[in-house]
């Protein structure tokens, strides 16, 4: 699905064009919006843009992508445009989508079915009650970061990933200490007596300790080293990894908290 930062980097992106261009767009493809207004278009695209279903903003993206040249041509300096776009690419890289030959692809055919995580698991993560939580929530927005700058820090992607990951099983390993009132064994800055400490307490199965640990094991430098796959696909799946596995760590929690 698309997520609220590939929604905004459309937003600006379009706020670049006229007017009458965002308008027409909607129009080409009966797609109802708010009032678009001149003075702020900017942030009327990104109301028009927040709740809009996937099918209409993609298509709204297939014609960008399409007719790159010719949107280029009515924005001066060329190198704003440039900047937006490069942006809006990462961005839709990040969601799962690839701009080839002026095409857009899913990079993974489940990916129109799946939940926006990332937008879920913040969310989720304030909701939490961790004591890192917020830190966490940085550093998956400094891997973001880290994917979308010019040019792209793909290691530093994936080192922000797995910070995040590490600083959430450690809050999640405390928690579950806290809740059995046993002493810790554990020593809360090796990443693999962590998740031992999780799988010996019961929180996690032995397989689903071996998930954790291959997820981490691929996010470290130098193990993600790309064969045949385009460096910033192999850094997008890695990042998908690490953001999935602290879906499943704090929605783990979360259920066994009530048992």
């Amino acid at each position: 699905m698309i997520s609220q930062r590939t929604r905004c980097s459309l937003a600006q992106f379009l706020a670049q064009q006229d007017t009458a261009v965002s308008i027409t767009l909607f129009s080409k493809y009966n797609i109802e919006h708010p009032p678009l207004y001149s003075a702020q278009l900017l942030m009327s695209l990104i109301n028009a843009f927040r709740d809009q279903n996937d099918r209409n903003l993609l298509l709204i993206l297939q014609e960008i992508i399409a007719t790159q040249g010719s949107l280029r041509a009515s924005v001066s300096p060329k190198h704003v445009f440039d900047e937006r776009m490069y942006d809006l690419i990462q961005c839709l890289l990040i969601d799962g989508y690839i701009v080839q030959d002026k095409k857009l692809t899913q990079a993974d055919p489940s990916i129109a079915d799946a939940a926006p995580l990332e937008d879920d698991l913040i969310i989720a993560l304030r909701n939490s009650g961790f004591p890192q939580c917020e830190a966490i929530i940085e550093k998956i927005s400094d891997s973001a970061e880290a994917f979308r700058s010019s040019p792209s820090d793909y290691n530093a992607a994936l080192t922000n990933a797995r910070v995040a990951l590490e600083a959430l099983a450690v809050d999640v390993a405390a928690d579950v200490a806290l809740q059995l009132q046993t002493a810790t064994t554990y020593n809360p800055t090796k990443w693999g007596e962590v998740i031992g400490f999780l799988r010996s307490s019961g929180e996690i199965t032995v397989e689903e300790e071996k998930g954790l640990a291959g997820v981490f094991g691929f996010l470290s430098p130098g193990a993600h080293r790309p064969i045949g796959i385009p460096e910033n696909q192999m850094a997008r799946l890695g990042r998908s990894f690490a953001l999935n596995m602290c879906w499943f760590l704090l929605q783990n929690r979360t259920a066994r908290r009530n048992i």
